[in-house]
């Protein structure tokens, strides 16, 4: 069971350090560019839907690990439950990531470097979210004999 949480550990890593690099580089290239702007009025077509987009993602990201959690079947075996769980947690961690490289987007096009915060948050929550063995037993609920095999 070790094994799956280090691969999910893994995932994770690579998630956060893709968005972490994206950002990176497109600060670099942009970096002669680069101004900071959040009146509406000034970027007009981006300001309102980059920043929007991230926080629904991160909302919509708690909303479906805690949906997929929730439908989980506690009689089922440990390796099942675990499965889901990667599931769950995969496709949370993939909406916070595409808020993120969505508001790196924005920065990148529009060369506002007030996209660059909306993307911090994301990758925070992305990063906040780390899959440990104690975040796992509280998700499935795991009891003695169970989480020994972790």
């Amino acid at each position: 069971m070790n094994s799956k949480l280090k691969q999910l550990q893994i995932i994770h890593l690579a998630l956060c350090f893709s968005v972490f690099l994206f950002a990176t580089v497109t600060t670099l290239l942009n970096k002669d560019y680069l101004y900071f702007d959040a009146n509406p009025a000034n970027t007009a077509p981006y300001n309102p839907i980059f920043p929007i987009v991230g926080l629904i993602t991160i909302s919509v990201s708690i909303i479906a690990f805690k949906t997929l959690i929730s439908k989980i079947d506690k009689t089922a075996a440990v390796d099942l439950k675990i499965t889901q769980y990667h599931t769950a947690f995969i496709v949370s961690a993939a909406l916070l990531q595409a808020g993120a490289l969505f508001n790196l987007v924005g920065s990148f096009i529009s060369y506002n470097a007030f996209f660059l915060i909306f993307a911090a948050v994301n990758l925070i929550f992305l990063i906040r979210n780390r899959p440990t063995k104690d975040k796992l037993i509280s998700a499935l609920q795991l009891q003695y004999p169970d989480t020994e095999t972790l």
